[in-house]
């Protein structure tokens, strides 16, 4: 997932006309952190995933 200058301008002006210019670092902390947990979680989802994938193949493999 990729954002242009231009996507990332909008989304920059929205948040200065939201949040206080003060309240910015710390928003952006936030926003970091849920980004990372939320990418944890896909990892560990889509890890799992491919766990049941394998063994599904596996069991298809013994089948005659």
């Amino acid at each position: 997932m990729s954002f242009s200058l231009s996507e990332i301008a909008v989304i920059l002006l929205i948040a200065l006309l939201v949040v206080k210019p003060e309240q910015m670092p710390e928003m952006a902390l936030h926003l970091g952190r849920f980004a990372k947990m939320v990418r944890r979680v896909f990892a560990k989802v889509k890890h799992e995933m491919n766990g049941m994938i394998e063994s599904v193949e596996k069991l298809d493999e013994r089948k005659p």
